[in-house]
């Protein structure tokens, strides 16, 4: 019980990027005064005739006022219970965040705010903000974001000057005299306040003019019909400024509920016919389309009916049990948290979860963490009251549903749409309708989010860097700009992306493998590591055999940007390069920058982030000529998916076009030699043998590798035999090695001279024979070689990888240069 019910009630708040940090008290404090602050100030100081611009500011000044005095009075308060502040635990203190956080959502968060008539509905205008925090990272942004710090100046939307708002707005902007941004409407999920989203509002509102909606819960629910007309009318009375020379553009963004409610909207719009407004595009979070596929209908209602066995009295024990408590949490609470918490956290959220819960545990006595997880259940009954849930859920999902999802209107809402889909949400079936909406939507892409659940706005990913980077091209980058350019325009990923696909996918293969990499100098000598491979102003080509299934790809790029700081870019075959093993794309797709996740199975996605283009003379031609490093292997698929017998053959073509092409750029040529992958696996049946297979499997193999396209320019594309032999992997893989050879350099080589690329070309080539036979006869030095339980076990002993042979063992290189 000690760790469930706050599991429970952690996952309640859905919050994992916020436990990895407890901020000092003095900013819970203060958030809290504020909120507090502000919602004492709304029924006095709503602004009925925004022309005087002095009452508003002097109400400003009030609240200020107000706020600093209790700050004031809070610290003195902070003074004189120091001790008791210090016997606070770390669950206390997050829940206490989450529910200053759910308060300054209701009565803060923006600097205007305005009413809709009758509705229980508002509209936050979220300010860019102004300085920014080191404090401020992507997981904490939910605590410490600008956007809470924000106090708005408050309107009624039967009176309001939009001429006015639409000036002070202007002054928040960073560039006041450039053109006004889009304006970007988030509507949020069934709390009515858009709790999953708040790290992404200060990224948002500096890219955009970020308005967030807000329904009340003490209020009459409106219908849905009314929600629709709601956001309508606020689009049109917004935008409606006789000053505007062109229309203004909105993008509406819905996360959950407010995914249907935005199709609804978009719907509603189109039928509108202004010269004030254009719809530039909708992003569909994860959205409740899909609501008519699942059982919320017949939980909820079971769920909110526990309301009838709730007690105003309270529980207090007769032999003092509980008298830390107050309340206890009502059944609702209790049983509404715990759904929360099986269908909301992914995996990863989960984890985070447990691992704050577990952290907290220690520090804390039982008395303080029963405390903590009772308040915390009480969240969903503060915030999500179930008369309001049960509303939400049984009024406004089917009857959004019935509207939304109807075949006829879907077909004609041609508005640029992206859906934003966590591919392990629990609560609602998302990737399926993913698919299905970007199929019957006229311009849809969709963007899945590997390994994220229901709320998937959380650090991984950056929603205003995947709006600019979407079709609805808000910012018109792209409409401006040439086409994205994979040769030049290329980057290496972040560290910390470079540091996670190392970590995930890199490491645990040479923790298996145990590389080891050799050099060589000019006159042929070998030496450990790296260091003698050549670097300087002019472009590297590295020249090497295909390995089986070329699965040492990412030691080789790895090693060298860690050792010498080389980004090594691969030749892809046309297969890898275009993902046709994935199969056809029935629905356009979006990538993250840098998309990485475990989950993530086809190495083409990561080969391409690490810079790999499509092997074509062009590509190869232009990486040469930007002066950039290039990873080549002449033997292609005939190498990497050899047949028996034929380990470490080479299979390269006899012409010499990459050695032209070198020295047309006066290219380093740096021959490489790998071995280790073939004796990894036993070839149960190669090419040849799957071809002669009975029962048309043969055949289906054979109209396959037919289907594929050749990576030969020269080639035709049955020309090619693309079928991988089956192999079965050993328990333990053989030891890799690496040798790179001695460079051959083209600055003198004349290209048009056939002869002399001749030369160099069989130079390069048997230095890659001489490094393959050189590794073949040293590694019967190394006792660890082939012994994978006995490498493993000096890796558990000592905590590294075991010696390999002497650097005697490898003789010198004998070739030509």
């Amino acid at each position: 019980m000690k760790i469930f019910a706050p599991l429970a009630a952690a996952s309640l708040c859905v919050a994992s990027r916020v436990m990895a940090f407890s901020p000092p008290m003095h900013q819970h404090r203060r958030a809290a005064v504020l909120s507090s602050a502000v919602a004492k100030e709304t029924d006095t100081h709503i602004v009925e005739t925004p022309a005087s611009s002095t009452a508003t500011k002097d109400a400003a000044e009030r609240l200020d006022d107000i706020i600093d005095a209790r700050v004031e009075t809070e610290q003195e308060r902070t003074v004189s219970s120091t001790s008791q502040q210090s016997e606070e635990s770390t669950m206390e203190l997050f829940v206490t965040d989450m529910r200053s956080v759910y308060s300054d959502l209701e009565n803060g968060g923006g600097s205007i705010k305005v009413r809709m008539a009758n509705v229980g509905a508002s509209f936050t205008y979220v300010a860019p903000s102004l300085s920014s925090s080191s404090e401020e990272t992507n997981k904490n942004k939910q605590i410490f974001g600008g956007w809470r710090k924000q106090v708005p100046t408050l309107y009624d939307s039967t009176t309001i000057d939009w001429g006015e708002v639409h000036s002070d707005i202007v002054e928040t902007q960073p560039h006041s005299g450039a053109e006004a941004p889009p304006m970007l409407i988030y509507l949020p999920g069934l709390d009515g306040l858009g709790m999953s989203a708040t790290a992404q509002f200060d990224d948002l509102a500096s890219t955009f003019e970020l308005w967030r909606m807000t329904v009340d819960k003490s209020t009459a629910q409106p219908s849905f019909s009314q929600l629709v007309s709601t956001v309508v009318k606020f689009v049109k009375d917004s935008t409606n400024n006789a000053d505007a020379e062109t229309p203004r553009e909105v993008i509406l963004v819905g996360e959950s509920f407010g995914g249907l409610l935005t199709c609804a909207v978009a719907m509603a719009l189109k039928n509108v016919k202004s010269n004030k407004f254009s719809l530039k595009g909708m992003t569909l979070i994860n959205p409740a389309t899909s609501f008519d596929e699942t059982n919320w209908e017949q939980f909820v209602p079971l769920l909110t009916s526990l309301r009838y066995l709730e007690s105003q009295e309270d529980i207090v024990d007769s032999s003092g049990n509980f008298n830390f408590v107050n309340e206890l949490p009502t059944p609702y609470s209790v049983l509404g948290g715990m759904a929360l918490a099986a269908t909301i956290p992914d995996g990863n959220q989960f984890s985070s979860i447990l691992e704050f819960i577990l952290g907290t545990a220690k520090l804390s006595t039982n008395e303080q963490m029963l405390a903590a997880s009772a308040d915390g259940f009480r969240l969903l009954a503060e915030y999500l009251p179930a008369s309001v849930l049960e509303t939400r859920v049984l009024q406004w999902l089917p009857v959004g549903t019935s509207v939304v999802n109807n075949v006829e209107r879907l077909t004609k809402l041609d508005v640029p749409t992206l859906v934003i889909a966590g591919n392990d949400d629990n609560m609602l079936p998302t990737k399926e309708e993913a698919n299905r909406l970007g199929k019957l939507l006229p311009d849809c892409v969709k963007m899945e989010v590997s390994g994220a659940g229901h709320f998937v706005l959380d650090a991984r990913v950056n929603l205003t860097e995947v709006l600019i980077d979407s079709h609805i091209d808000p910012l018109d980058i792209q409409k401006n700009s040439p086409p994205y350019d994979p040769v030049r325009d290329w980057k290496l990923p972040p560290d910390d992306v470079v540091r996670a696909v190392v970590e995930k996918r890199v490491n645990p293969t040479k923790k298996r493998a145990s590389p080891v990499f050799f050099s060589t100098d000019a006159t042929g000598q070998r030496r450990l590591g790296l260091s003698l491979v050549p670097t300087n102003d002019r472009p590297l080509l590295i020249v090497g055999n295909h390995q089986l299934f070329g699965q040492d790809l990412g030691m080789i790029i790895s090693q060298l940007l860690e050792d010498r700081n080389i980004v090594a870019r691969g030749l892809a075959h046309p297969t890898v390069a275009e993902g046709l093993l994935r199969g056809e794309q029935e629905v356009r797709t979006q990538r993250r920058r840098y998309e990485f996740g475990e989950d993530v199975r086809f190495e083409g996605d990561l080969f391409q982030m690490f810079g790999a283009v499509k092997v074509s003379p062009r590509n190869f031609f232009r990486l040469l000529q930007t002066n950039q490093t290039s990873l080549l292997f002449p033997g292609g698929v005939k190498e990497a998916l050899h047949g028996k017998g034929d380990d470490y053959k080479l299979f390269w073509p006899e012409k010499t076009d990459f050695v032209r092409i070198a020295a047309k750029f006066n290219a380093t040529i740096v021959p490489l030699s790998a071995i280790g992958a073939a004796d990894s696996a036993d070839i149960v049946a190669d090419a040849n043998e799957l071809l002669n297979l009975p029962f048309g499997i043969g055949e289906n193999l054979s109209n396959f590798s037919k289907s594929t396209v050749s990576a030969r320019f020269d080639a035709k594309d049955d020309d090619e035999t693309f079928i991988p032999p089956l192999a079965v992997p050993k328990p333990f893989p053989a030891r890799h090695y690496f040798l790179f050879g001695r460079s051959f350099d083209t600055t003198l080589l004349d290209p048009n001279n056939k002869d002399e690329c001749q030369r160099i070309y069989r130079g390069v080539k048997n230095e890659v024979e001489e490094g393959i036979d050189a590794l073949l006869s040293a590694r019967k030095d190394d006792p660890y070689a082939l012994d994978g339980v006995k490498r493993s076990s000096y890796q558990r002993l000592f905590g590294k990888d075991p010696p390999t042979f002497p650097l005697s063992s490898l003789p010198k290189s004998s070739s030509s240069v």
